[in-house]
Formats: structure tokens, C-alpha cells, sequence
């Protein structure tokens, strides 16, 4: 942690950047591919993804092992080391019409 005290910015400002938050960034990146809408929440240290529902989100967290992706309350998940699979399976789920996902 560093202390940034410039000219409008007082207190002390967290710039370290856990593998959790690293790893949800990672897939935030791979699903905009498939043009799904999501942010990383690190307060929650949690990725939500927008369904077409306002307010209704598919929140993603990776494992206490660090190994998985886990969403659907649990009932899903996939190994974090192939996160364009995780992406696509993603963007399954929250398109289930298929409606702008390519699973080629």
C-alpha cells in the first residue's frame, strides 16, 4: 500500500491487486468478445455479469482454491486456466438464446 498525498487525493490508496481480482479481470476481458456487459466488484471481490433483466446480475467468484470459477450460486464452474471457456459457457447462461454468442 502507498500513501498518495497529491494535491486533491488525501489518505492512503490500496494499489495492490489481489489474483482473485486479477483473475476476474481476465474475464471480464474474455467476455467482451462475446459482447456480455460485466464488472469486477472487488469490495465483494466478484465479477457481474448483467443479465437482460436490469438489477439481475450472474455474480462469478473464483475458488477458495484459486483453481475454479464458480457461478450460479455454485452450481457452475470452470478451471480458471482456460478463461475463453469460461467466457463462452458465461455468455451461454446469460444469452440463452444464443443471441450474439459464437461457440465456434
Amino acid at each position: 500500500m502507498r500513501c498518495d498525498v497529491s494535491r486533491g487525493h488525501l489518505g492512503s490508496v490500496n494499489t495492490e491487486t489481489t489474483p482473485e481480482i486479477e483473475l476476474l479481470a481476465g474475464l471480464r476481458a474474455e467476455l467482451t468478445e462475446y459482447e456480455v456487459r460485466s464488472e469486477v466488484r472487488e469490495n465483494v471481490a466478484g465479477l457481474a455479469v448483467f443479465t437482460d433483466v436490469r438489477g439481475v446480475f450472474v455474480w462469478v467468484f473464483v475458488s477458495y482454491s484459486g483453481r475454479y470459477f464458480s457461478w450460479d450460486q455454485d452450481g457452475r464452474q470452470h478451471p480458471v486456466n482456460d478463461m475463453p471457456g469460461a467466457a463462452r459457457r458465461i455468455a451461454e447462461q446469460v444469452r440463452p438464446n444464443g443471441s450474439g454468442v459464437v461457440t465456434s
